[in-house]
């Protein structure tokens, strides 16, 4: 957890506790939204990165391979929150969906940058599509978070 993002954490936490009238599931909420932020950051520092490798370098198989396993984990985090309430039931869902296309994601990229595998480009666009599938579903989080739902998403608060 980067120095920031920690003292972000401890800020909403300390202005829930502060509050005077702070209850019990405003903190966690407070906590959740601070967790989410921050796995969120951490989403797009491993987005910069997969973006800044040099296609052309020896290792770029390597170091695409270890970012979306880094991504992968962040997904998985992401899973794995704690709900504070029936108000966030969407994001637990669609994390879900993310977590599981991601997790066809790496084993497809893996399977193609595995050594001595040959290069199927029907592999790799199944592979690309399901990448794309879960950053689409952080994608509808966090804008849903923002208070804005994307047109061609329909959601159930149920």
């Amino acid at each position: 957890m980067s120095r920031k993002s920690f003292a972000i954490l401890i800020s909403l936490l300390c202005a829930a506790l502060l509050g005077g009238c702070a209850t019990t599931n405003s903190v966690k909420v407070a906590s959740f939204e601070a967790q989410i932020s921050i796995i969120v950051d951490s989403i797009e520092e491993i987005n910069e990165k997969m973006n800044a490798i040099d296609t052309e370098s020896d290792s770029a198989d390597t170091e695409m391979l270890s970012y979306m396993k880094e991504l992968s984990a962040a997904i998985d985090n992401l899973a794995a929150l704690e709900i504070p309430s029936n108000d966030y039931q969407y994001v637990n869902d669609l994390a879900l969906e993310a977590q599981e296309n991601m997790a066809e994601a790496l084993t497809l990229y893996t399977q193609i940058l595995s050594s001595g595998a040959e290069y199927d480009p029907d592999v790799a666009e199944t592979a690309f599509a399901y990448y794309q599938k879960a950053c689409r579903r952080v994608s509808v989080i966090v804008s849903l978070l923002h208070g804005n739902t994307p047109s061609d998403v329909e959601i159930s608060y149920e």
